[in-house]
């Protein structure tokens, strides 16, 4: 059993040379507060270095924790070089939030908390497309595309016969791998007299993701009947569009002024105003995909308004 003995030094930076110990004798130099022990093999073993200059030793720590204080001065945006230092470079505290390239920095919890939030979900850009068109992404920083598509509305037709409205589908992907994508929106339907039928809307599609159908036309499903709804598809959100008026001969035979039905209703909305067949005609406002009216049911020749067209919309989100 090695015993425990002392021994003590006053110079500075001096250590026992290897042999002067035996082992398990300890040697303290009290000028410079190191510590030396002696091994069984005659060796000298520096346990103890001063704590302003550790020797360059690996030191491995399984489990539990290191508490370093009064290690120099600090603020909120910096600590100072005495405080940690790796391989010769000082790390420094910083308040926000550094480029990728940074390796002499260590963000604060409120930096890493604020990034997060910053970045999280964050809503960059929003296209319109109201035509034909090829959707572009707006840098690498885009992760989520939101699309929503509406198909064109159907044209409608004389004695209150109107066109059904553009189908609805939403969708969200990954736009890690998108650059561009083709965009096609659906015209809407055109008008026409009565004895015929009217063609529907176009479909919306934004690429291969989602699409969505145009509304049919007035007198094109059955005849006497207001057009069919669209129908959305490859959506996590698909529906139908509103089916249109179906005729009305109200007035030929009664010599009363009927009102021109009702436009299919597309997920934006409603379609044009009808109105008295002796009275002003109104505008033709509607909402996109919205199926088209009857101008009016009093006469055979008087035609119905085309479809609204179809849009699709994309949200970018980082």
């Amino acid at each position: 059993m090695p015993s425990f003995k002392f021994r003590n030094s006053t110079t500075p930076t001096s250590q026992p040379a290897n042999g002067t110990l035996t082992e398990g004798e300890i040697s303290v130099n009290i000028a410079d507060t190191r510590v030396f022990e002696g091994t069984a093999s005659n060796t000298t073993q520096k346990i103890v270095d001063t704590a302003a200059a550790q020797a360059a030793n690996n030191v491995e720590l399984t489990g539990g924790s290191i508490s370093v204080t009064n290690l120099g001065t600090s603020s909120s945006s910096t600590v100072e070089a005495s405080s940690i230092t790796l391989g010769g470079t000082a790390i420094n505290e910083i308040s926000g939030y550094p480029d990728k390239s940074s390796s002499t920095g260590v963000v604060t919890q409120d930096a890493i908390f604020g990034r997060v939030e910053e970045t999280s979900n964050k809503l960059k850009n929003i296209y319109t497309f109201t035509s034909p068109a090829t959707y572009t992404k707006s840098g690498s920083d885009v992760k989520r595309l939101h699309i929503c598509v509406c198909g064109g509305g159907g044209g409608g037709r004389a004695y209150a016969e109107c066109g059904g409205a553009g189908g609805y589908a939403e969708r969200v992907i990954d736009a890690t791998g998108i650059t561009t994508v083709s965009v096609t929106v659906g015209g809407g339907g055109s008008g026409g007299s009565y004895f015929g039928f009217s063609p529907g809307g176009g479909t919306t599609s934004f690429g291969s993701y989602v699409s969505a159908t145009g509304g049919t036309g007035a007198n094109a499903h059955i005849q006497h009947c207001g057009g069919l709804g669209g129908l959305g598809s490859d959506g996590d959100l698909n529906t139908r569009g509103g089916g249109g008026g179906g005729h009305n001969n109200m007035d030929q035979y009664s010599s009363s002024c009927a009102p021109g039905g009702q436009g299919g209703m597309s997920f934006f909305g409603g379609g044009q105003p009808g109105a008295h067949s002796n009275g002003a005609q109104p505008s033709a406002v509607a909402a996109w995909g919205a199926g088209g009216v009857a101008v009016s049911p009093s006469h055979n020749g008087q035609g119905g308004r085309n479809g609204k067209g179809g849009i699709c919309i994309v949200y970018e989100y980082k």
